[in-house]
């Protein structure tokens, strides 16, 4: 009987691994994505939980994949400035890729302020959420967290920003319930990168995209209008809102601070459901 359990046990620890390794295979090349995350990864600053120490409402929070690994982030929860609300549903924000959310939560204040409790995690392989960087483990894992928050929650609402928009459109593609998405300065394609056209934002923007926003920003010096505008006309075609910002640069890079502000204004407009 113990041989027996022994056995089972060393088959799903097998079974387990095989997964693992499948999801966090490379799909844009063998040594080309590995190398690409990898400079992108020493482009970010380290994570410095003293940033969020002492700001009220926000709280770690983390989430176990079904491969084992621990993604590490925020929950800045719905309040009204004083306390604690029953929140209306959850936003859960993707960020660029050399982003970090201890920086990120601190600048979504007025999203939980509007009622929701707001969710980012760092990616898998940054900071300090376990495993390694790779694109098709980053979409599996929004997946999984997008699809745990819809059970728990009424509203359901996605931000993508830069790489993080097409990781949403990812999560999208796939068929996961939604109520608003607002996908802000991502690129169009990722194909001509090495990455299977299956993954292109622009193969995954549903049919019918009346319930997402998409964002370029003309004044973008990370992500030109070449790369961008591509997706914002094909939504526009599918029935989208879409916004080509004159005097935006890419997210949370704004140099003027009434523009950013108007820019975050109409996102969360956007997402609450206020035309």
């Amino acid at each position: 009987m113990k041989k027996s359990l022994f056995s089972l046990l060393l088959v799903s620890l097998f079974a387990q691994s095989i997964y693992a390794n499948d999801r966090e295979e490379a799909l844009c090349g063998t040594f080309f994505e590995p190398f690409v995350f990898w400079m992108w990864s020493s482009m970010t600053p380290k994570p410095d939980s003293s940033i969020v120490a002492n700001i009220p409402f926000i709280e770690p929070s983390q989430y176990v994949t079904s491969d084992g690994k621990t993604l590490r982030g925020y929950r800045y929860s719905s309040n009204n400035g004083y306390a604690k609300t029953s929140p209306k549903g959850y936003i859960l924000v993707a960020m660029g890729n050399t982003m970090l959310s201890d920086q990120m939560v601190v600048m979504l204040k007025s999203f939980s302020q509007r009622g929701y409790d707001v969710y980012v995690y760092d990616y898998r392989g940054y900071a300090n959420s376990e495993g390694s960087r790779r694109i098709k483990a980053i979409i599996e894992d929004y997946k999984e967290i997008a699809q745990t928050l819809n059970k728990r929650y009424k509203r359901k609402l996605l931000y993508g920003i830069s790489l993080g928009g097409a990781v949403m459109l990812n999560v999208i593609g796939s068929g996961l319930e939604y109520d608003a998405a607002v996908i802000d300065s991502a690129p169009s394609s990722l194909s001509p990168f090495g990455c299977p056209k299956s993954i292109d934002p622009l193969e995954n923007l549903p049919k019918d995209a009346g319930k997402i926003f998409v964002i370029t920003a003309q004044s973008d010096s990370v992500l030109p209008s070449s790369m961008t505008s591509p997706l914002r006309e094909s939504a526009k075609e599918r029935g989208a809102k879409t916004l080509d910002g004159e005097e935006y640069e890419h997210p949370f890079a704004d140099i003027n601070l009434k523009v950013h502000y108007q820019r975050m204004a109409l996102i969360l407009e956007f997402l609450d459901g206020e035309k």
